[in-house]
């Protein structure tokens, strides 16, 4: 009777076959993994934002930017609507609970309380961090939020979706702002945003971009490109 099997040979073949296979499919499943939670976790952050301000609404309290022209008052009312793990009050409190606060404004280049960067990939070029120096806190979900909070103009809330002590900390990336409307919160950049920044918002999303502000309307495109996130990670 003949016995049929696989030669030691032919063994080593298919398994040399099956490894190349596997080098070319598991980054790309990686990478769209990674997108897939990255999207994820951008709709929650939107989400919870969005349901804050709505309850605030609902509670009588004030959604008017106009209401928060004192620094940190924006801050100081939105906390109260999310489940808040660690409050990093402002800048002040810089050296408190560094890994996952916010960084300090003045901090230099080197300092790792500093640590968020643009948009474009290939800079190391810190964002300008006086955007997030009116207030932070992180929530039970580990996202944190942080407040542009000027006396008169635009009211900010950037959220770090995945936290500050996971990289790549970039703008556009795992950080994304919105900005208080009258009655409603958007992604920065979307029409009835500030201007310049709903004028010409690629001009802050640009993967190219190395101004210090770069990566600050890209919440408004990952809102609208349902591909936003794999284009992001594929580079396509």
């Amino acid at each position: 009777m003949k016995k049929f099997g696989f030669t030691l040979g032919e063994i080593l073949i298919a398994l040399a076959v099956i490894g190349v296979v596997a080098a070319l499919v598991l980054p790309q499943l990686v990478t769209g993994q990674k997108a897939a939670e990255a999207k994820a976790s951008f709709n929650t952050a939107y989400s919870l934002l969005a349901k804050s301000i709505a309850d605030m609404d609902a509670d009588n309290v004030s959604v008017d930017p106009a209401s928060y022209n004192e620094s940190q008052s924006l801050y100081r009312a939105l906390k109260q609507y999310h489940r808040v793990t660690i409050d990093c009050g402002d800048y002040s409190a810089a050296s408190k609970n560094v890994s996952v606060c916010i960084g300090y404004s003045g901090a230099a280049a080197s300092d790792v309380r500093d640590n968020y960067y643009i948009y474009n990939k290939n800079k190391n070029t810190k964002a300008l961090m006086n955007r997030f120096d009116d207030g932070a806190f992180v929530i039970n979900n580990g996202m944190m939020f942080a407040f542009e909070n000027p006396g008169i103009g635009y009211k900010w809330i950037s959220i770090d979706i995945n936290g500050k002590n996971k990289l790549p900390n970039r703008w556009g990336w795992d950080l994304f702002t919105f900005e208080l409307v009258r009655g409603d919160v958007l992604p920065l950049g979307a029409p009835g945003t500030s201007a310049p920044y709903s004028t010409n918002p690629r001009t802050y999303c640009n993967p190219n971009g190395e101004g210090n502000e770069n990566g600050a309307t890209c919440g408004y495109f990952a809102a609208t490109n349902e591909d936003y996130f794999k284009e992001l990670y594929t580079g396509h």
